[in-house]
């Protein structure tokens, strides 16, 4: 057995590996993302299966061993498991935890690695804050106070600031208008464009040709105002009150909308799980609709 490891941290990813091991993903919050190989963790009965579940919160005790980090013994401090009476906040909660998984890497060779690596450091800075946010996210959707497309719209915004995406928002890029009305996302530049300098851009004014204003593939969102307000406030607040605002239902699901468009652009790839928590959210809106046509 190798050196021993011990950490807090969330499972964010459970696959199976061979016929009754599971590989994991632990999110730190001083070592980045860890895979770790949990010992017939596939099996129902294992000591070790309970605290080897995605969105469990626990303290682990980890062994490195042929270049391979394993669980050795573990601890669940919160399981989040009201997530799983409600399918829609449980698919959100799986992907706000896979695209933390994918942002962020892993910060040194091995939890036994030495500190003061500068790219370490760096690394386990971003892992952290990312392991607050997330944890204060699936924290939300278990109070279920504020809507899913709220948390995973300022969860989006934050993550794309975090990872070095963060767009201009304070004004118009080209005239200086602090709350412009009738603004625009510029996503592929990440700016804010006011209706009337968006305008001379499709006509080729402000001293240069759209296609080069604007870039080659340009995508440009509306933002109403209390969008707009909503997308300022997730990148400027303190990581204690990012969800400390309100947005009605149409309003929440436009902010998520326009994240999610900028998000995904710069990260240049999807997820499954998105896929996956749209489909239970839009199967979940239409019973609703349903219902309430059926009580009239």
């Amino acid at each position: 057995m190798g050196r021993l490891y011990t950490t807090d941290g969330l499972v964010i990813r459970a696959y199976p590996r061979g016929e009754s091991d599971r590989l994991v993903q632990i999110l730190t919050p001083d070592r980045g993302r860890l895979s770790v190989i949990v010992r017939h963790g596939q099996s129902g009965r294992d000591r070790l299966s309970a605290v080897s579940q995605p969105f469990t919160w626990g303290n682990f005790e980890l062994s490195e061993s042929h270049g391979a980090l394993w669980l050795r013994s573990g601890s669940v401090l919160s399981s989040f498991y009201s997530l799983s009476c409600d399918l829609t906040h449980m698919a959100l909660a799986s992907y706000l935890c896979d695209l933390s998984g994918d942002v962020v890497g892993v910060a040194g060779a091995s939890p036994a690695a030495s500190e003061g690596e500068g790219e370490q450091d760096e690394m386990a800075v971003f892992g952290g804050r990312m392991l607050r946010m997330l944890l204060n996210s699936l924290y939300m959707l278990e109070q279920r106070t504020k809507p899913a497309a709220l948390i995973k719209g300022v969860f989006e915004m934050r993550t794309a600031a975090l990872s070095g995406f963060c767009p201009s928002l304070e004004c118009c890029a080209l005239c200086g208008k602090e709350t412009p009305a009738g603004a625009y996302l510029d996503v592929m530049n990440g700016r804010l464009l006011c209706d009337a300098c968006k305008a001379r851009l499709n006509r080729g004014g402000i001293g240069a040709a759209s296609e080069e204003a604007l870039g080659e593939r340009s995508i440009l969102i509306p933002l109403t105002e209390s969008v707009l307000a909503a997308m300022r406030f997730a990148l400027a607040a303190p990581d204690r009150k990012i969800f400390s605002f309100s947005l009605e239902t149409a309003q929440a699901e436009a902010f998520s909308s326009a994240t999610e468009v900028y998000l995904l652009n710069h990260l240049e790839h999807g997820f499954e799980t998105l896929n996956y928590y749209r489909s239970v959210a839009s199967s979940a809106e239409r019973a609703v609709t349903k219902d309430r046509g059926g009580s009239q």
